[in-house]
């Protein structure tokens, strides 16, 4: 049955007027600064309202930005808004809000006069803050069918653009409470019950989902969350992280990509002293560059998701350091490295940055160049080396790093707090043969619609509940309410209450599951959706089974080292279709796992993968290199098959080749880390042979391994 079944039907249903009170409980209400201005669209009659002090209760809509927006001039005119292609995005985001009860909702693209600079400033400045303070976020995915659940390998739902854009990492990250929306605005499901494919698609950990504070990350792990992130104008790399990390500064476009990034560091250092801030890895670019302590982009961080904050105390009093205008001041650890590793004759050193890998506990350190008196400089950039234990402390220098220029947030306020004294309960298409019984406690309901009641809770700390049991197979549940938290009882057994989700999902007697889900609305009450699932459902494990983690990850990269260069090789694909991997313009990064006895030879958790790339010799001569990596027991083993473009062999009938009954199993059986395979052209004009090679990396980087391509 399609997941639609379970949750969110459509709009069909009548919207009830509601007080259009501000919400009563102070955790709702807004912390902005008194000075500061927010707009609300009405959601009723599409006028906006600014607010200086006591800013109603809205909900608030992350989208991205397409052809045609409604814009804060737009808005002023409904017959000019009606025209633009974004008005139906206003208008359904509107319906929703109001089927929930919210008179109010903010919208980023009509909200916001962009015409002016001082209030695009503020606004900027003051996002996170929007979307932390909204009761509920809508999240539309606009090119997200709903048709599968997103566990599903059919769904679309991971390669979402709105999980690529830079400003929608603070909209997922602010909100207390976030649902996403297909296209035809219909519940997908929250952040909450869908955390494990949201941390799968973002390389955010699960435990942000579930209620950790981003503050208790380091600065290279949030860092590395937008690594992978784009937006339209370079600036906005820095701008859009304002929020992530407490920082505020003033937009300045056309100063370029860099410097904004570059002054986001410089503020982030003025409140934090943790040094995972210069734990990032320069793409490939040379040996010879040299570079300061500080980022140009996120994406240096994209190796950084399992880098720890700095222990500091180690250096005691020596932790502070400070941006001046000849360069970054810091007191840094010191090893020096053999004489064989001279830089145009002056000593490399290895500087201990005091952070480690959560990946083997390894330590960090990066390279340093004396250049004059206490001036140094970063020299290969591209390398964060790992050290199994920590340097001596005995050589703790203070020195000024020169940066190559070129042209403590608050935690949030809990709006769990709040007393829901209402729940309105509805049995979804696929609950309607379940019947209501007495409620037990002090509570009353009333009916709203044959599948629909009104739970109301007399007294604050009461325990009510409400039995529901089907008129076929004789399944019962109870709906309580435990810690201010919907809560679904079967038997004795409690699911919910003390969890802080969203959804919750039950085993009933018959083997049948229940599900609710919960959303709040903009009148103090919350609506609780019911939704049956017969136990030969062939999703039901999409709802009962997180995702598995991969066992091994590798970087492999896309270049072929011959003896004079190195040949950049095209990447065509990875097969099969990689949830955890990453592709960027100088590696791809993959997964695999280990075998269960459960799974199916050929499954959705495979132990081997296919890596294809397309080398042009020439404009008339091409070749295909299909790069086979896996786990074979303890081992980690690869192969390589070199083809010529025409051959008519696809990703997916190699691979195939390698399973049990394949021609190339044995060398998968084998076992053996590094491959070797003869390349000859055409004509004949040259031969030689291209090894493969997978070895544990001593860099910092994604996954354990690294594979690379060579001619030997």
């Amino acid at each position: 049955m399609a997941l639609m079944n379970y949750i969110d039907n459509s709009f069909s249903c009548s919207y009830a007027d509601s007080s259009g009170d501000h919400c009563p409980e102070p955790s709702l209400q807004s912390t902005l600064d008194t000075s500061s201005i927010m707009r609300l669209l009405n959601t009723k009659n599409f006028t906006v309202e600014q607010f200086f002090t006591d800013i109603p209760c809205y909900v608030i809509l992350s989208h991205t930005w397409e052809q045609d927006e409604v814009t804060f001039q737009d808005i002023q005119n409904l017959d000019v808004a009606r025209s633009k292609a974004g008005w139906r995005k206003v208008f359904y985001a509107c319906l929703r809000a109001r089927r929930y009860r919210f008179d109010w909702i903010w919208i980023d693209s009509c909200c916001i006069n962009k015409e002016s600079s001082a209030e695009l400033s503020e606004a900027l400045n003051s996002m996170y803050q929007y979307y932390e303070d909204a009761a509920m976020c809508y999240v539309y995915l606009s090119d997200v069918s709903g048709e599968y659940h997103p566990r599903n390998a059919k769904s679309n739902f991971r390669d979402s653009r709105w999980f690529r854009r830079g400003w929608t990492l603070q909209e997922l990250l602010a909100p207390e409470y976030v649902v996403f929306l297909d296209k035809g605005w219909e519940r997908i499901g929250t952040r909450w019950s869908l955390r494990d494919v949201v941390s799968a698609v973002t390389g955010i950990p699960v435990d942000v989902f579930e209620g950790r504070i981003i503050d208790e990350y380091s600065v290279a792990q949030r860092m590395s969350w937008a690594a992978f992130r784009e937006t339209t104008r370079p600036e906005d790399q820095a701008y859009c992280l304002l929020g992530v990390f407490g920082v505020s500064m003033s937009p300045i476009y056309g100063e370029g990509g860099v410097k904004a990034f570059m002054r986001l560091q410089q503020e982030i250092i003025r409140i934090s002293d943790d040094r995972s801030i210069f734990a990032w890895a320069a793409a490939p670019a040379g040996k010879a560059e040299t570079r300061g302590l500080l980022a140009r982009s996120p994406y240096e961080f994209r190796m950084s998701g399992d880098v720890q904050a700095s222990n500091v105390e180690l250096i005691g009093n020596q932790s502070s350091y400070s941006f001046n205008n000849n360069g970054l001041h810091i007191h840094l650890p010191f090893n020096p490295i053999p004489s064989s590793s001279e830089h145009f004759g002056e000593p490399i050193f290895l500087a201990h940055l005091l952070c480690q890998s959560k990946r083997g506990g390894s330590h960090l350190t990066v390279y340093l160049r004396k250049t004059s008196g206490h001036q140094y400089i970063r020299c290969y950039p591209d390398e964060l080396f790992l050290t199994s234990s920590p340097l001596p402390m005995d050589d703790v220098r203070e020195v000024t790093i020169t940066e190559r220029l070129v042209t403590g947030r608050r935690v949030r306020a809990s709006n769990t707090s709040r007393w829901t004294s209402q729940y309105e309960i509805e049995l979804l298409r696929s609950a309607w043969d379940i019947v209501h019984q007495q409620p037990r406690g002090p509570v009353e309901i009333s009916r709203i619609n044959e599948h629909t009641v009104a739970l109301l809770y007399l007294d604050k700390w009461g325990y009510g509940t409400l039995e529901y049991q089907s008129q076929t197979t004789g399944d019962y549940f109870y709906i309580s309410r435990i810690n201010d938290r919907p809560s679904l009882s079967i038997g004795y057994s409690s699911i919910g209450g003390s969890i802080p989700g969203d959804t919750h999902l039950g085993k009933l007697k018959s083997g049948n599951y229940i599900m609710i889900t919960s959303e709040r609305r903009g009148d103090s009450q919350e609506k609780i959706d019911v939704g049956y699932l017969a136990k030969d459902d062939s999703e039901i494990r999409l709802w009962t089974g997180p995702l598995r983690l991969p066992d091994l990850g590798i970087i492999v990269h896309p270049t072929l080292s011959l003896p004079s260069y190195d040949r950049h090789l095209e990447l065509q694909g990875i097969f099969p279709p990689d949830p955890f991997g990453r592709i960027t313009q100088d590696m791809a990064y993959a997964t695999v796992f280990r075998p269960h006895p459960d799974d199916p030879k050929e499954c959705s958790h495979p132990t081997f993968r296919l890596l294809t790339y397309r080398w042009d010799v020439s404009p008339v001569q091409s070749y295909i290199f299909h790069v086979a990596f896996g786990l074979q027991g303890s081992s980690v083993w690869t192969d390589l098959v070199v083809q010529k473009s025409s051959s008519h062999e696809t990703s997916e009938y190699v691979w195939k080749s390698y399973l049990d009954s394949g021609p190339r199993a044995g060398k998968r059986l084998k076992g053996e880390g590094f491959a070797k395979t003869k390349l000859m052209s055409d004509y004949g004009l040259f031969s030689f042979s291209v090894t493969a090679e997978i070895k544990r990396t001593e860099n910092l980087q994604l996954g354990d391994y690294s594979l690379r391509m060579y001619w030997k």
